[in-house]
């Protein structure tokens, strides 16, 4: 029965699919859409004038973010498998070696590319591998604390933003400032409604994150809290520094005010899809705050 269920992951294109399956390509697609807002911002004439470029970088970057997520998933199998998880690595569809091999040859095609583009990205893509190192699989995992994981994800936020700037060879504009440090605040702190269902295999897994350090309820009611202060703290600084930003930055505001009141509403529930709601609308509203800029 275990022959069967791994033997899928021995054909080449399936251990591909499979390990694009485990880097959640929600994700991905999202760090792609940071990485295109910032070329589209900076320097819009770049899409044309220096099309390889940016096409190139944007490759880079995207082999550097599936890296980070796969080894987030290789170091992230006790919870997952806790909480239930049907993703290759938990359920076992994709064997650990795979996983490692392909996370590898991510990493250094990354780096390739980035270089054939510039020093300057490929510093950026480098600080991004080590991000990902540090956060899942250093000495001292960054994501077993709330303040490691604050600190990281903020700054894959910020280099993200840096890399698409750097990609389309522009300097960093007074919008791409409020946009790069709004944004990766929204993801450290409304990001942490991906942990109000993972509760159970979190706690399994040492980690401390705010549903095993205060509870549910008071959890919930904190994460709302930072959620409101993200999103009235984005349409204040934009309104301020980059009145040419209010419009995204007005529709995270009231992704902000729907994950708020999801993350309250969602208190005591038992079903996972629930409980993970306020999560979706967190990465929706990202999804619509960057396709506005890049569209427009």
């Amino acid at each position: 029965m275990t022959s069967q269920v791994l033997q899928p992951a021995f054909s080449p294109l399936r251990q591909l699919s499979a390990c694009w399956s485990e880097a959640r390509p929600v994700v991905q697609i999202v760090f792609q859409l940071r990485f295109w807002a910032a070329v589209a911002l900076t320097a819009p004439q770049a899409f044309t004038a220096r099309p390889a470029s940016v096409l190139l970088g944007g490759t880079a970057w995207l082999c550097a973010t599936w890296y980070v997520y796969l080894i987030n998933g290789i170091s992230d199998q006790v919870e997952d498998r806790a909480n239930g998880s049907v993703r290759p690595l938990a359920s076992g569809r994709l064997p650990v070696r795979v996983a490692h091999r392909y996370a590898t040859s991510l990493a250094m095609t990354a780096l390739l590319l980035a270089l054939a583009v510039s020093v300057r990205l490929a510093v950026l893509t480098a600080i991004m591998l080590a991000l990902g190192w540090v956060y899942s699989a250093g000495p001292h995992p960054q994501k077993r604390s709330l303040l490691g994981f604050a600190v990281v994800v903020t700054m894959g936020g910020v280099v993200t933003y840096l890399a698409g700037c750097a990609a389309a060879g522009g300097v960093v504009s007074p919008e791409l400032l409020v946009l790069m440090l709004s944004m990766s605040l929204w993801m450290a702190l409304a990001g942490c409604t991906k942990d109000l269902g993972d509760a159970a295999g979190d706690r399994a897994a040492g980690r401390r994150t705010l549903p095993v350090l205060l509870g549910d309820v008071r959890a919930r009611r904190l994460t709302a809290a930072s959620v409101l202060l993200a999103g009235a703290g984005t349409v204040t600084a934009t309104a301020l520094a980059a009145p040419a930003l209010l419009g995204p930055a007005l529709l995270l505001g009231c992704g902000a005010l729907a994950v708020a009141f999801l993350t309250l509403a969602g208190a005591g529930a038992r079903e996972r899809s629930r409980q993970r709601r306020p999560y979706r609308y967190f990465m929706g509203s990202q999804y619509v705050v960057h396709l506005s800029i890049v569209a427009f």
